[in-house]
């Protein structure tokens, strides 16, 4: 295995993010990615009259880019880092963080068309 460029750590890995590590690194990129990210955020259903999803989670209605940043830089998320060590992973932080993002990309796109709608309520999602 080869050294990483930039380091993928956060500060102190949550018991969460420790034992998803752990439990996805024998599956490949893709589903790992999408493990962790159902961990994380259990969207339940998509907006009526936008592409919000229900965050579970959170109890949030969640836009696209709310739900990267989120998946990319919350400390108790940090996705690239839970998925690091799984197979096939790229070596390299930055191709690691583009591979994770196209992955997280096609999981959103799959659930905008096939979650189940609900009306929002009345509250915005976030972005």
């Amino acid at each position: 295995m080869g050294v990483r460029t930039v380091p993928l750590s956060t500060d102190s890995p949550t018991v969460r993010q420790q034992h998803l590590r752990r439990q996805l690194r024998l599956l490949p990129l893709g589903d790992a990615v999408q493990r962790a990210a159902e961990a994380f955020f259990r969207f339940r259903f998509r907006g009526a009259r936008s592409e919000a999803l229900w965050c579970d989670s959170e109890h949030v209605w969640m836009g696209r880019e709310t739900f990267l940043h989120w998946a990319f830089w919350d400390a108790a998320i940090n996705i690239p880092w839970v998925v690091a060590s799984v197979s096939a992973a790229p070596h390299d932080s930055e191709e690691l963080r583009k591979a994770v993002r196209v992955e997280l990309l096609d999981y959103w796109t799959a659930l905008v068309a096939d979650l189940p709608q609900k009306k929002s309520p009345g509250w915005l999602p976030l972005p």
